[in-house]
């Protein structure tokens, strides 16, 4: 993980933004209240997971409940491909899926994604991943609070949000901190790191382990 790495992640997620809010990634932060703006950029992660197993669709209007202007239809047939195969998501997928508890419950990784469906449920899986690692561990945590604070004090503000900016705030440091000792962040691609630095820096990691704990059941929609 580097600058560039980093910024190409968020500008990733910026061009999903653009198509699928019709907002730029820092306009989400700064039109609307932070809790949809994180709810907004949890299902972005999720998109860029889901997305070399799936089928874009454009709406006229947004969808009542993601308020996105595009959909992602799932297709099985894609998981057999060798392009899919060999990406960053299918061996991220496949790490999830082989957890005891998802290899117990699915026999399948294309049975995984099928429950998981929509793209915040892609999410919700990698995030609860996540949370093996770093809600159980103090040290890690104590690093994230360590880094959002310094994070803070550099002036960081999600309502003025550029990827110069997250990378002034430490988010570089953050990002290479968690690669280097969250094993699923070792698999997945720039745009999930450069959210979950996001996140953190916008929600805080006990707020996210809050979150994970008390969904229960994983958020499907």
């Amino acid at each position: 993980m580097n600058e560039s790495d980093l910024i190409s992640g968020f500008n990733d997620l910026d061009q999903l933004a653009r198509v699928d809010y019709r907002k730029s990634l820092p306009a989400l932060f700064s039109d609307q209240p932070k809790e949809e703006a994180v709810r907004q950029l949890e299902r972005l992660i999720g998109v860029s997971l889901k997305a070399p197993f799936a089928e874009p669709e454009l709406q006229s209007k947004p969808s009542g409940h993601s308020q996105a202007y595009r959909g992602w239809n799932l297709d099985d047939q894609k998981f057999s491909s060798p392009e899919a195969r060999s990406t960053w998501q299918y061996q991220t997928l496949e790490a999830i899926w082989r957890e005891p508890e998802n290899a117990q419950q699915f026999s399948t990784l294309i049975e995984l994604a099928r429950y998981a469906h929509h793209e915040r449920g892609f999410f919700g899986y990698l995030a609860r991943s996540l949370q093996k690692y770093i809600c159980g561990d103090p040290e890690i945590r104590k690093v994230i609070k360590e880094s959002v604070k310094q994070g803070e004090a550099a002036g960081f503000n999600a309502k003025l949000l550029s990827p110069e900016q997250l990378v002034q705030a430490g988010g570089l440091t953050l990002g290479s901190y968690l690669v280097g000792h969250v094993t699923i962040l070792g698999l997945v691609g720039a745009p999930v790191i450069a959210g979950v630095v996001l996140l953190f820096y916008t929600l805080g990691v006990d707020a996210f382990c809050s979150w994970v704990k008390d969904t229960g059941d994983l958020e499907r929609h």
